[in-house]
């Protein structure tokens, strides 16, 4: 009988490699509180460990900063092609549009800037009188690099010519299994798309593309994913937070991934010493707590318990062996729970700076660090995030619609153009004073005669480069003539 834990990787370093990764994707997606209780083990004994309590999951970095700084896509790009009539992909009743592309482009910025690379997938939905409830059009899918195995053609280290996704299907008989979706165009004169079931040490098992597909592999002649030319290309594009040169970038940033760890720790820490000792301990000597309740006798974290609370009255009994008179006090408060908690987020905000912004472009979301709110990017580094990120997220979105048209082509019976795409993405809105500034700055440099009109608009818009600032004159000047 399968099992539904995931297979090993072929190599130590694969698995090591989707381990970090799937750690990250975790955080991200907020299913991390067996990865904090693994920290907790780290860092104390199992008697301190139980008398904590519950983690502390409020407090992330990591997440907080990747989604803050995803913001290509607040608005959805714009989309241009000189090649040919695009609409029937864009426009309100597109197939991108109607796909959720660039709603889904969202969660994808966060996951590649977070896991340094992800893939988005194209699939196909042809016309099926059989299932009348699924519509012609296209589908895309996200697909995180702790599921996959790649390679690369030498001359081009980071674009995969090998696509191997891992995933769990359920077979005729209801078990699951893990089958691997394999394409490969290695052998531009061979390509093969196929499925195949995963053994559990890594290696591939029996081709089930019968059982999943319907049909054999798709291998030569039949491989189904080609240009109008005929050129076979897989139906995938493959997301980097920057441009490497290599496949993948794994570890890249992983102190702010620890570092967020270390942080819940410490506010799980806080978290027990406000409800726990955040007040005088009381001591005895000479006496014992008549009423005690032994708890975890068969664990390492054994003791004696007793609840209390304001209303209560603690029953002292006389120490047999206590020689003298009886003392009962308090210690003073170990730390003061506001100092700790301004020192955590001073620690907090060292973690999120590992991120590559300035010191100027993150704080908390109030004046006071010891109101525990979680950080907060500035509009102006979410601005520098934008233009640091924009060149590489368009090559991808200009590949992957390059490619949803060759599909179109080639499945739905389209007429698209192939190449020629060219997204802009829109800049985060600037405040009143900004956008006065701004203003006031080029209509005194057009008056001095320093910047022509494209440069205005480019100063405006700046994701615009020159041959879209004239376009966009030259739209303005049609529509003037024709409304004014």
């Amino acid at each position: 009988m399968k099992t539904k834990i995931k297979p090993l990787a072929e190599t130590t370093e694969e698995q090591a490699r989707w381990e970090h990764t799937s750690l990250r994707r975790r955080m991200i997606i907020g299913a991390w509180e067996m990865d904090l209780e693994d920290e907790l083990a780290r860092h104390l004994p199992a008697d301190r460990r139980e008398a904590w309590g519950p983690a502390d999951l409020s407090s992330n970095p990591f997440e907080q900063i990747t989604r803050q700084l995803s913001v290509l896509y607040h608005e959805n790009p714009t989309v241009t092609n000189l090649n040919g009539n695009i609409e029937d992909l864009v426009s309100r009743e597109g197939l991108v549009t109607k796909s959720g592309l660039w709603q889904l482009q969202q969660r994808t910025q966060q996951m590649v800037i977070g896991l340094r690379e992800s893939v988005v997938r194209i699939d196909v939905n042809p016309h099926n009188e059989e299932a009348e409830v699924q519509a012609p059009g296209i589908q895309y899918r996200l697909v995180t690099p702790d599921m996959l195995y790649c390679e690369s053609h030498p001359d081009q280290p980071d674009i995969p010519v090998y696509y191997q996704e891992y995933r769990l299907r359920k077979k005729a008989d209801g078990e699951s299994c893990w089958v691997a979706d394999i394409m490969d165009i290695r052998n531009i004169q061979n390509p093969i798309f196929g499925m195949y079931e995963i053994n559990q040490d890594g290696s591939l098992g029996a081709d089930v593309s019968e059982e999943y597909m319907g049909h054999p592999a798709m291998q030569g002649e039949a491989y189904p994913y080609r240009d109008s030319t005929g050129k076979p290309f897989l139906p995938i594009v493959m997301y980097h937070a920057e441009k490497t040169g290599y496949l993948w970038d794994t570890y890249n940033g992983s102190q702010m991934v620890y570092g967020s760890l270390t942080s819940a720790v410490l506010y799980s820490m806080w978290v027990h010493l406000v409800r726990d000792a955040c007040w005088a301990q009381k001591y005895v000597a000479g006496l014992s707590v008549a009423g005690l309740n032994q708890m975890d006798q068969n664990e390492i974290a054994r003791r004696s318990s007793i609840a209390t609370d304001p209303s209560s009255i603690l029953v002292f009994t006389q120490d047999p062996d206590a020689q003298g008179q009886p003392l009962v006090g308090s210690f003073s408060v170990p730390t003061d729970p506001h100092a700790l908690l301004e020192s955590i987020s001073k620690y907090e905000m060292r973690v999120g700076l590992a991120a590559g912004l300035s010191p100027s472009d993150i704080s908390r979301q109030s004046g006071d660090p010891r109101s525990g709110y979680a950080l907060a990017v500035s509009r102006s580094g979410q601005r520098e995030a934008q233009k640091k990120y924009a060149p590489v997220f368009r090559m991808g979105d200009e590949e992957l619609l390059a490619k949803t048209a060759m599909l179109a082509n080639r499945f739905l019976g389209t007429n698209l153009p192939e190449e020629g795409y060219r997204v802009s993405y829109h800049s985060m809105p600037l405040t009143p004073d900004e956008m006065r500034a701004q203003r006031e700055d080029i209509v005194q440099k057009m008056g001095a005669g320093l910047i022509s009109p494209v440069q205005a608009v480019m100063m405006m818009y700046d994701d615009m480069d020159e041959r879209e600032a004239r376009e966009y004159l030259r739209q303005i000047k049609i529509e003037r003539a024709e409304f004014l």
